[in-house]
């Protein structure tokens, strides 16, 4: 079932990359400085840049996991009802 919501939750998925990411090179740069030593982004002079884009990388990862989560729950609630 977990497969199903993940498939049926991609137009959600778009939207929700539309609200964090302008467009794909701000996705890139957001997943640069997620795996850029926060020590290096310190001495390139890109600390906070770099702490917000992580922050909204996770942010956009938890919201796309919360909410199949959140929906799975309410399934399966639901097919215990009915059963």
């Amino acid at each position: 079932m977990i497969l199903f919501l993940l498939f049926l939750n991609i137009p959600v998925y778009k939207v929700l990359f539309r609200v964090f990411f302008v467009d794909n090179d701000d996705y890139n740069e957001s997943i640069r400085h997620t795996f850029t030593p926060n020590i290096v982004s310190l001495f390139r002079g890109e600390y906070w840049k770099d702490r917000m884009n992580t922050a909204r990388l996770q942010f956009f990862i938890i919201l796309c996991v919360g909410i199949v989560v959140l929906e799975y729950l309410v399934l399966n609630k639901v097919f215990e009802i009915l059963a």
